[in-house]
């Protein structure tokens, strides 16, 4: 029996370190055999070589800074599209996917751990124009799902506008709804189709999935494995607003108000927290922060939690310590729900336990909320340490300060962070647990050791209790190392390469105080201060010791380090052999140069000349400018990593915050549903005028009109407005009572402080077309006025007339109206140009003179301008509370069932000119006596005069016969293009017939093709 034998395929290795040696083996093969890899045709490796430089322009973009902190918070991922195009779907399936969890109802931000060094947010977008408007500002990767068996619909255009104005994020489609199409071909026509309409309104080669079934509730694994692996591996661009602004999108909501105030007045102002991770950049404890939807807020406490969703950044060492994979506090998730007002625990029991007693798990579940905090319970207990002694309690037990460095193996930041603050002292909880301070050494202190840990004992009068005090520093090190503590005397003074303080005084001398009345050696004084010149640093010594402390400053007046540091340099004699030294190797220096400028020379040859790699490989300008930002990034980053002690939240961190005074409305109208955003407005709360740059979406059917209110969205903010629509004609701005058809113009609104630059898209409030965004644009500046004015013509009537001077009436009322125009421009309707002169009387009538003598009916109109005044009209669009707006006039007159004011002199009237018959001009005869030939009026005669004809007999009977031969042939013709027009008619109807009927069969078919099956 032949059977054929069959061999495993060889796998050739990608990664690993098999591939890294063969890589090292073919590293220089082109450069140890160029006739190999020579090129073959010319004019190939030219289309390759514009080729490759066109990839490279390609993959150029402007560079900007990445602040992404080092544990870089969830990407938020925006799930969005119309209702029934399987959004929650979609995210149960991915959450299915990173999870192994099946989330039943998806409410609110959904947080999952996607790899090891990344998270991500999934929320649901609704179909609420606010709602998207909001998730639009906050969203990094957004996911659009399209319904292939109905088409796109106008939620998904309006959302994709909605990222363009705010800052476009990374966009990817798909496509839901497929296994409706039976037909393969077809089905590879509509994807087609779709692919190159999404790339229309994304961009060229936008990531486009496909999702072709659903299998036990969710989509097939192999196509959300597919989906998933690009979500994690996206590469997201920085947008400039968001990281110079701090946001925090709110995963869950608390009311801490008291329930006593509650029962008193159920209307009353809540305290509220908001929990989340804060994105963008730190932010303050007390800042102002706006909500969308709900207005702008003080912050009363900021305060950083433990990450709810860590990255898995260490291995388990037992199996019982598992990963929190998943976060979502309002998907009631593991049993465990947060609502507005309360948390929901699900004890699940079977059919027998129904009626079993509780066990006590269950019963102090049921207990839990009369139970006092860990805080109040620690605050209340104490305990002896032998009978007879003071008890101790939480606040009698000292800390004392440590300027030594560690004892007995513990880290050099564990001691103590502030030594001048009582309460850093007397402080004995660290983020809510007992710190305990007081430990036994062996069990062999004597009861004189423990009344100095305790604090019985606390004078400094002999020597012996300095001993016992530097002994209890050493014991009371605190052992809770969560915390990185700094040394401060340390931080200040620096320390030697032995592991000492540079000052050698004794930590007796520094603990113990100075008295007033002693002598004090100004050699020993100087070495407490930071100008000490033997305690700076040499400047490449601090740069390499990368493992040393943080915290060292470098002594910029005493210029670079000495090398004498290593010897003593606490005392007298080393201080001042430091200077020395110092201006010795100033002197020995043949440039006569400070070693602080030699070394700053040195380091910019290097620079300049040595290679940016260690392959010798230069970098190009576009890689040079990166760094520059990425190096400016990095040194912001050390530096405010130094205040990590004040009260800053960083971008990262998962923080909890407290507002006072929230409405109401807001707890008891809680949709989990849409998203609560809070965003940092540090330096955006004054109003004032803004000048935007603005045009009408092609897509939006009317014109926007100047005085209605309307929605502008920009920044963080939502609020209503009423714009003064103008265009610059470069000497001034004209307002305009429409916006143009296809043009850009400028609006004029009230509102709080933007950044220039920004953009900002405006909707109605209530939607009257089937496309919602009406008009999107850019700021271009913040001002306290702006100038926008409207024509005006103001008519008089001649009331005298005399040669080129004429009296007008009927154009102003007073003469004071009449000062402020003197020396104005008129004009009558015959084009004759005048100007105003001087009042004539107290009624409005003035002199003016003319180029020429007008009649008196003529009319004499003033051309003008008048300064509109712009509305300040700011109304916070407060979604999530009650909301209150300003309707337009033509919603308030359909309301009310009001006609349109029905004003004559406001109808456009056909305009009938009459001819005006001048009469001849007559010259006097003795002037055209005088005047030259040219100019005399010239009388032709002519020698044909007209002469009547008188037609015989025959002639007349001609005459008749050929015009009835005119007659009959004028009325054949008539009737022959009579019977032609009614022919091109009949024709006519015929093919409005036929195209009728055929813009139905097109009609028809178009319906068909995205038609569900």
């Amino acid at each position: 029996m032949d059977t054929k034998q069959t061999h495993k395929a060889h796998r050739v290795r990608k990664a690993g370190a098999s591939a890294k040696k063969k890589q090292q083996k073919t590293k220089n093969a082109e450069k140890n055999n160029p006739k190999a890899f020579a090129m073959q045709s010319a004019q190939r490796a030219d289309r390759m070589a514009r080729r490759k430089a066109e990839l490279d322009e390609k993959k150029f973009h402007v560079p900007m800074a990445d602040r992404t902190p080092k544990v870089a918070p969830p990407i938020v991922v925006a799930v969005a599209g119309p209702p029934q195009s399987g959004k929650s779907t979609l995210i149960k399936s991915l959450v299915r996917r990173y999870t192994k969890h099946t989330l039943s109802e998806i409410r609110g931000p959904v947080t999952v751990v996607s790899g090891k060094h990344q998270r991500l947010t999934f929320m649901e977008c609704s179909n609420d124009i606010s709602a998207m408007t909001d998730l639009a500002k906050v969203a990094d990767l957004v996911i659009l799902t399209i319904d292939a068996s109905f088409g796109f619909e106008m939620e998904t255009f309006e959302f994709l506008n909605l990222l363009q104005t705010h800052g476009m994020p990374k966009v990817m489609g798909v496509l839901t709804h497929l296994d409706g199409f039976k037909d393969n071909k077809r089905l590879k026509v509509v994807k087609k189709n779709f692919k190159h309409r999404f790339w229309t309104e994304v961009y060229d080669g936008a990531k486009l999935f496909y999702l072709s079934g659903v299998e036990n509730g969710r989509y097939l694994d192999r196509e959300i494995l597919n989906l998933s692996r690009f979500v994690s591996i996206v590469k997201l661009r920085p947008l400039a607003w968001r990281s110079t602004h701090p946001y925090m999108l709110a995963d869950r909501v608390q009311d801490l108000t008291d329930p006593e105030v509650l029962a008193a007045n159920p209307k009353a102002n809540r305290t509220v927290a908001l929990y989340g991770y804060l994105r963008g950049t730190h932010m303050k404890g007390h800042d102002r922060v706006h909500i969308p939807g709900a207005g702008d807020y003080q912050l009363d406490q900021t305060e950083k939690l433990a990450d709810p969703c860590p990255i898995p950044d260490k291995e388990r060492k037992r199996l019982d310590e598992r990963h929190k994979l998943i976060y979502a506090p309002m998907s009631e998730v593991n049993g465990v729900m947060y609502d507005k007002d309360a948390v929901y625990i699900d004890i699940r029991k079977n059919a027998h336990e129904e009626k079993a007693e509780e066990g006590e798990g269950e019963r102090m579940l049921s207990e839990l909320q009369k139970v006092d905090t860990i805080s109040d319970r620690l605050a209340s207990q104490q305990f002896s340490l032998f009978s007879g002694a003071k008890p101790v309690t939480a606040d009698s037990v000292r800390r004392p300060a440590m300027f030594d460095e560690a004892v007995d193996g513990q880290d050099d930041g564990d001691s103590d962070s502030d030594a001048d603050t009582d309460a850093d002292l007397s402080d004995s909880t660290v983020d809510g647990q007992e710190s305990r301070a007081i430990s036994l050494n062996d069990g062999s202190d004597s009861e004189d050791d423990i009344l100095q840990r305790v604090g019985a004992s606390d004078s400094d009068d002999s020597d012996n209790d300095d001993t016992s005090d530097s002994q209890s520093t050493a014991r009371l090190a605190p052992i809770h190392t969560g915390v990185k503590r700094v040394n401060l005397m340390e931080l200040v003074y620096g320390t030697t390469e032995d592991g000492s303080l540079a000052s050698s005084v004794d930590t007796d001398d520094r603990i113990k105080p100075v008295s007033a009345g002693g002598e004090i050696d100004e050699g020993n004084l100087r070495k407490f201060f930071i100008t000490n010149p033997g305690d700076s640093d040499d400047e490449e010594g601090s740069a390499d010791e990368e493992e040393g402390d943080a915290g060292d400053f470098e002594d910029l007046e005493a210029g670079s380090g000495s090398e004498d540091e290593k010897s003593g340099s606490g005392s007298d004699d080393g201080a001042s052999g430091s200077v020395d030294d110092d201006e010795s190797e100033e002197e020995e220096n043949e440039f006569g140069l400070p070693a602080d400028k030699m070394k700053k020379l040195k380091n910019k040859f290097d620079r300049v000349y040595d290679s940016d790699d260690e392959d010798g490989e230069k970098k190009d300008f576009y890689q040079q400018q990166k760094d520059v930002l990425q190096k400016y990034v990095d040194d912001t980053r050390t530096e405010m990593d130094e205040l990590a002690t004040i009260n800053y939240r960083w971008a990262g961190e998962y923080v909890k915050v407290v507002i006072e005074d929230m409405p109401y409305e807001f707890m008891q109208g809680l949709d989990p549903t849409l998203p609560i955003v809070l965003g940092g407005i540090s330096n955006e709360e004054g109003l004032s005028l803004i000048t935007l740059r603005i045009k009408r979406h092609r897509w939006y059917p009317k014109i926007l009109k100047t005085g209605d209110p309307i929605v502008v969205s920009v920044g963080w903010r939502r609020f209503q407005t009423i714009p003064t629509y103008f265009m610059n004609d470069r000497i001034k701005n004209r307002m305009l009572k429409y916006t143009p058809e296809h043009l850009h113009c400028s609006a004029a609104i009230y509102s709080p402080y933007i950044q220039p630059g920004t953009g900002f898209c405006a909707y109605y409030m209530k939607r009257a077309h089937n496309f919602g965004v009406a008009a999107t644009g850019t700021v271009l500046e913040n001002s306290q006025a702006i100038d926008v004015v409207k024509k005006i013509k103001l008519t008089g009537l001649p009331e005298k007339i005399h040669k080129h001077t004429a009296y007008i009436k009927r154009m102003f009322n007073t003469s004071l109206e009449v000062a402020k125009f003197e020396g104005a421009a008129i004009k009558t309707v015959s084009g004759i140009r005048g100007q105003v002169k001087k009042a004539f009387g107290n009624n409005g009538v003035f002199r003016a003179t003319f180029e020429d003598r007008i009649k008196a009916s003529d009319i004499v109109f003033l051309r003008a301008f008048h300064t509109i005044p712009i509305k300040k009209f700011y109304n916070p669009i407060t979604s999530l509370l009650s909301v209150t707006y300003m309707r337009t006039i033509a919603e308030i007159r359909r309301s009310k069932n009001l006609a349109v004011p029905n004003k004559k002199d406001s109808h456009y009237k056909p305009i009938e000119r009459v001819v005006k018959r001048f009469n001849p001009v007559r010259v006097p005869k003795a002037l055209e006596a005088e005047l030259p030939f040219k100019s005399k009026t010239k009388q032709v005669k002519t020698n044909n005069p007209a002469r009547a004809v008188v037609l015989d007999k025959e002639d007349k009977r001609v005459a008749d016969l050929l015009g009835q031969i005119n007659l009959l042939h004028k009325d054949k013709t008539k009737k022959r293009r009579e019977k032609v027009q009614k022919q091109k008619d009949a024709y006519a109807v015929k093919r409005r017939a036929e195209e009728a009927e055929a813009d139905a069969r097109r009609q028809k078919k178009r319906k068909t093709f995205f038609r569900r099956e």
